[in-house]
């Protein structure tokens, strides 16, 4: 897919000291890369919807739920394992200055493409994405209706700061986080041990 095929590309602003969420693993994997608080999988991955080859991209959720959907509580998942659970922490960090995004929201109901899983279309737009000189992509959710996510890419993401992260399980006690109760019961997944 390209930026001439949308007909037009409107840029959006995120402002300097938006708050973004993300799940990720407490502990770094091999091969992972770390920008501040980031833990990221290796570029070469090409496994996520915007991701580019040799740019590391972080992915983000404008709200706390949205981050649980988007990273564990997928529509095509079954159920949700307290193990992964227990490996992962809910992570806020803010905008050090304002990031300019390519916004591709206005584009959801003429592109279903952009939220699905064909991800050489929408990493081929990526692509001319950058080189038009935008930090990342603001596009909707494609699994809570109405929610925005933001694929930033590197160097942008080092204008991130770190605020507060949680864990998903509390350690002591083993209660669930409230978001995660919150996914679990809005998607009706079943809670595997």
């Amino acid at each position: 897919m390209h930026l001439t095929q949308l007909h037009f590309a409107p840029t959006t602003l995120l402002a300097a000291s938006q708050a973004l969420y993300r799940i990720q693993r407490h502990r770094a994997q091999p091969g992972t890369v770390r920008i501040g608080p980031l833990r990221l999988p290796p570029a070469s991955r090409l496994s996520g919807r915007f991701d580019l080859a040799g740019t590391s991209v972080g992915y983000f959720a404008e709200a706390p739920e949205t981050a649980v959907y988007e990273a564990l509580a997928r529509r095509e998942t079954n159920a949700l394992s307290m193990s992964v659970l227990k490996q992962r922490k809910l992570l806020c960090v803010q905008t050090k200055v304002a990031l300019q995004l390519l916004d591709l929201r206005p584009h959801a109901s003429t592109f279903p493409v952009l939220q699905s899983l064909r991800f050489e279309q929408t990493q081929e737009l990526a692509v001319e994405a950058t080189a038009a000189g935008y930090d990342g992509i603001v596009y909707r959710s494609a699994q809570q209706f109405g929610m925005d996510c933001y694929a930033i890419f590197d160097p942008a993401l080092r204008e991130l700061t770190g605020s507060w992260s949680e864990p998903l399980v509390e350690r002591t006690t083993g209660n669930l986080h409230s978001v995660v109760v919150s996914c679990l019961l809005g998607s009706k997944l079943p809670l595997t041990y």
